[in-house]
């Protein structure tokens, strides 16, 4: 059947979908606002949408996963895993935050001796960074492979991190 519906007795057009089994949809615009009122959404109005955050679980590609958290509390110079690897995911970081207690140069690798996915990050006495929430992540490691926090030096080094294993 094809598209479009003509009403009876007015010859007006409606525009409509031949979903197939004779059944026709009609096709609409959306538009939105208050009783005698209506809106075509654009660029500079566009349809208000209401949504609700949901802080235990996360959605990538339509399957649920929960966002992990992990202490950071390390002082050896070179390697240390933050978060073990997992058979068949990548770990993603997305948010971190650290301090180091004496100056000293950090990076974070994908594995021991890994791929660095970070630069090397210099930091004095108390120093340290912050990363925001970022729900696509700030890295990630390869797959079966462990994130690893690199010291440059046997400095202490403390914080924590939220990641996902995809």
């Amino acid at each position: 059947m094809t598209d479009n519906v003509t009403l009876p007795g007015t010859g007006v057009v409606i525009a409509s979908d031949d979903i197939g089994a004779g059944l026709e949809v009609q096709r609409v615009k959306a538009g939105w606002g208050a009783d005698g009122v209506y809106n075509d959404p654009q660029v500079s109005q566009p349809l208000p949408v209401q949504a609700t955050v949901e802080s235990s679980q996360m959605s990538n590609q339509g399957t649920l996963i929960t966002p992990l958290f992990a202490s950071i509390n390390v002082s050896s110079s070179g390697d240390n895993t933050i978060v073990a690897a997992v058979s068949g995911k990548v770990t993603r970081v997305l948010s971190y935050s650290l301090v180091c207690d004496a100056a000293n140069a950090v990076k974070w690798t994908s594995g021991a001796a890994g791929t660095a996915l970070t630069g090397a990050m210099s930091f004095s006495a108390n120093g340290g960074i912050s990363t925001p929430f970022s729900p696509v992540g700030h890295f990630q490691t390869g797959t079966n492979t462990a994130l690893v926090l690199n010291l440059g030096s046997a400095v202490g080094v403390r914080g924590h991190l939220t990641y996902v294993n995809l």
